[in-house]
């Protein structure tokens, strides 16, 4: 699946490009991650969410729960300054809309994808939360307020970090769990060079609506809607 966002989420695409852990030695904060993705990977329905630490806004969500098959039904939305990017896919059909054009493909087409608990799309798998030993190069876990933090910063470029313009030179992920060691949420932090200036872009992901999503829906059906006037 594309992403189109300003910085693109490590978690939520390098999942596309890592395996996750590879066998280096675990680092400060390890074993709490690693309990975190296997909770998440064990839900049967979630709704994922994006935010700009900077402004507050949403920038992307995915909303994904398994049928009584252990099909994943899942929705997905994201947008920037200059893209805008939807996903719908039940597992018999997927509707795609980006930039103003909206794509269908049914299940048969060599285009399509039917994703399952055992074939997960790679949001709704455990590189989600990313914790890939062998490329940190500082880890720590501490006692917060109300809790445990654990920072790890990346070789940005051996993850795959990415922003829309510019040098990416570094990403830090920060995971912030209970006294009890739940996950509550984690924040991506990705700086980079573009003509001589740093930007930074802080995202915060959160976890939600955990083994309670009623239905999913159909993230593409209102860019429908807006072609036949609907």
């Amino acid at each position: 699946m594309k992403k189109i966002v300003k910085a693109l989420s490590v978690g939520l695409a390098a999942a596309l490009m890592l395996g996750g852990c590879g066998k280096a030695e675990d680092k400060a904060g390890g074993l709490l991650i690693k309990q975190a993705r296997e909770e998440y990977t064990s839900l049967d329905s979630a709704r994922v969410v994006m935010t700009d630490m900077a402004t507050g806004e949403e920038e992307q969500s995915f909303t994904f729960k398994y049928d009584e098959k252990d099909t994943l039904v899942f929705s997905y939305y994201g947008k920037s300054d200059n893209s805008e990017y939807a996903q719908f896919n039940n597992g018999l059909e997927c509707f795609t809309y980006e930039n103003g054009e909206v794509k269908h493909s049914v299940k048969g087409d060599n285009d399509f994808v039917r994703y399952t608990r055992k074939m997960p799309h790679p949001q709704a798998d455990k590189g989600l939360l990313i914790y890939d030993p062998q490329y940190i190069t500082s880890a720590k876990e501490e006692t917060v307020d109300g809790g445990i933090k654990v920072t790890h910063v990346y070789d940005a470029q051996k993850i795959g970090a990415e922003v829309e313009n510019g040098e990416v030179t570094g990403f830090t992920a920060e995971y912030f769990f209970d006294d009890d060691g739940g996950l509550e949420y984690f924040t991506e932090t990705t700086t980079s060079e573009c003509e001589g200036k740093e930007e930074i872009y802080a995202y915060k992901v959160d976890i939600t609506e955990k083994n309670s999503v009623d239905k999913v829906e159909n993230t593409v059906k209102q860019f429908m809607d807006d072609k036949t006037g609907g």
